[in-house]
Order: C-alpha cells, then structure tokens, then sequence
C-alpha cells in the first residue's frame, strides 16, 4: 500500500480513473451532487487548483482524495472537496495522521469537509472532524 500527493502531470495521465471515482464521490454528497463533479476536481488538480492524492493498493488506483486551499478572515485553510475509493479505512489508518502533520508544517490551520448527514458520523468518529453547523440550502431552481 502507498499513498502519494500526484504531480499535475500525474493527475492527467489518471485522469479517466480518478474523475469515474470523483464521479461516485460528487454523485453521493448532495451538497455537491449539483455543482461539481469528477472532471471539475481533475481539471482543479491537473491546474494546480486543488492537491490531488493517490492511495495505491497492489498497484492499482485504490483510493484518492483532493484537497483546494483557500485564505478565509486572514487564515490559511483547506477543503475536502472529494475522496473515494476503497480501503479507504486502512489508508486512513496509515495516512491520515502524516497528512494532517503536512497540511499543519504547510500553514493551514484548519481544514472543512461538507458531507450529506448520512456521511456525518464517518467524518466525525474516523476522521476526527468536527460537527461546526448544518449547511442549509434553499434551490432557486
């Protein structure tokens, strides 16, 4: 198993397997479902818009998360914006901890993920985020 941030070369020449499983992701969270899909976070990674990371499991694509920065009231922060794949348990639990320290010696200072409800506990008891409000939305249309 390995896990690797991609080069935005790296993220075209994976471009067709990372955007099905960014697809499945964005069709599953209704707060994306209808603004952003797989191609949308493989163009921000192939731009060097969002950081683009690649689980590997017996050589083959296995699991993938993106990450896009952003500066909010003057800090340094980091979005979610897309992980999918499978084991995605057993590459938390070599991954994640090491991700985190490289977002925090990189200056962000906190970082969001917007799920649906059904994916709240997930993030909350194997990720360790925390539940910070309810993102509302009214469709105008």
């Amino acid at each position: 198993m390995s896990f690797e941030m991609l080069s935005t070369t790296q993220v075209a020449m994976l471009a067709p397997q990372l955007e099905k499983l960014y697809d499945k992701s964005c069709a599953g969270n209704e707060i994306v479902e209808d603004e952003m899909t797989g191609r949308d976070i493989v163009e921000l990674g192939m731009s060097g818009m969002a950081a683009i990371f690649a689980g590997f499991y017996k050589n083959k694509l296995t699991f993938t998360l993106a990450i896009q920065f952003n500066m909010t009231n003057g800090r340094k922060g980091a979005d979610l914006i897309g992980m999918a794949g499978k084991k995605i348990l057993a590459f938390k639990a070599q991954y994640w901890g090491p991700l985190l320290e490289w977002l925090k010696i990189n200056g962000v200072e906190f970082l969001d993920a917007y799920t649906d409800t059904d994916r709240t506990n997930m993030y909350t008891k194997k990720f360790g985020f925390n539940k910070s409000c309810d993102y509302m939305r009214i469709s105008l249309q």
